[in-house]
């Protein structure tokens, strides 16, 4: 079976959570799998110039993109016939022949949606929503089936009209390292900070330096692909290893008793599955809201909103010191892991072979503009 998976660039979240779906599904030698990043296949040209945009409004003005957020978020659920999508995913599925594809990016579920609908074609279509929110955006009427990471946005789905027997509470996908892994004993304490694929971290000295001086833990920072925080922190602070861009973040997880960092999607679930702790860094844009409101409600970490370097590190030296504390995160944490193993992404893959017709590609397709 041929299974494409389309993500994009918009951060590391997306193409993170398509790799992890990858790497579940490859052990089943019956499947061939390939991740496919939509925005360049759709317009090869200017993705450089989308990824590059968006990640300069993440950087400096959240404001606007999270106005946009709020006005589409419960918009209703209308699809107009998207030309130039429909043209691109009929070259891409003629080109690939998938039997099922697998969508981890909002825009590439519509275009798949727009396909089928100008087509007629069956093709199965499984949304995987990458973030603990049900935004409207991730809704279309062709989709079959909704990987979502709670039981919360499960309901919201249902309340938006989607028929709750297509909505499967999987978890957002991590990669194997974070399940299978063991997480390490320490004498002393060990604290990861992170901001995210982009490497948004607090940018003013002082704060590492009260860091340093005030936590009796050891500090690994992580800067991404942040290059110039990097050379500004490496080597600087006496209790803080600073890195950059690393794959193996896995092992990072495992050997922490505590993360601090901007809550994404997929952050929240590797430090879920690595058992650590989480303090949910300033989130800002709409979607990191919600998901640390699910770090608060669920008892696995808690909102951490910087005020003053000085007491904000005296805040986190009390919490890493309070073994009682962490251990109730972390219990939270295992009770969460095996509510998720009741169903995984390779079970929803499977369901849907059984239950639907596989593949789709029509070579006279009829323009049925059936929204």
């Amino acid at each position: 079976m041929k299974i494409l998976i389309l993500t994009g660039k918009f951060g590391m979240g997306h193409i993170k959570a398509a790799e992890a779906i990858k790497e579940e599904l490859t052990p089943c030698q019956a499947l061939d799998i390939e991740i496919i990043d939509w925005i360049e296949y759709m317009t090869p040209l200017c993705a450089k110039y989308i990824y590059g945009s968006y990640s300069a409004l993440i950087r400096r003005s959240t404001v606007f993109y999270n106005l946009h957020y709020k006005s589409s978020e419960n918009r209703p659920i209308t699809q107009k016939p998207d030309l130039a999508c429909y043209i691109r995913m009929n070259q891409l599925i003629h080109d690939k022949q998938p039997d099922l594809i697998i969508s981890v990016l909002a825009y590439a579920s519509k275009a798949v949606s727009y396909y089928k609908a100008l087509s007629g074609s069956p093709i199965p279509l499984i949304t995987c929503v990458t973030d603990i929110t049900a935004h409207s955006e991730w809704i279309n009427d062709h989709t079959n089936a909704y990987a979502v990471g709670s039981e919360e946005v499960r309901q919201l789905l249902v309340r938006k009209g989607i028929p709750k027997e297509q909505i499967y509470v999987t978890g957002i996908p991590v990669r194997q390292g974070f399940k299978n892994g063991e997480a390490e004993r320490n004498s002393r304490p060990k604290i990861l900070l992170m901001g995210g694929g982009l490497g948004l971290l607090p940018k003013r000295l002082d704060f590492y330096q009260h860091l340093s001086e005030k936590i009796p833990a050891d500090m690994t920072l992580i800067t991404g692909k942040n290059e110039k925080l990097y050379h500004k922190l490496h080597g600087r602070f006496k209790n803080i290893h600073v890195l950059g861009y690393v794959k193996n973040i896995d092992a990072y997880f495992l050997r922490s008793d505590l993360v601090i960092t901007k809550p994404g999607g997929i952050t929240t679930f590797e430090a879920i599955y690595s058992e650590t702790p989480i303090l949910a860094l300033n989130p800002t844009m709409r979607q990191e809201k919600y998901n640390a409101e699910f770090i608060t409600k669920h008892e696995i970490g808690k909102t951490f909103i910087l005020e003053n370097d000085a007491r904000d590190a005296e805040r986190i030296a009390a919490l890493i010191c309070n073994n009682t504390q962490i251990e109730h995160y972390k219990q939270h944490m295992r009770q969460m892991k095996k509510t998720y193993a009741a169903c995984t992404m390779t079970d929803l893959v499977s369901e849907l072979a059984t239950a639907l017709p596989l593949g789709g590609t029509l070579h006279d397709e009829i323009f049925s503009f059936n929204f």
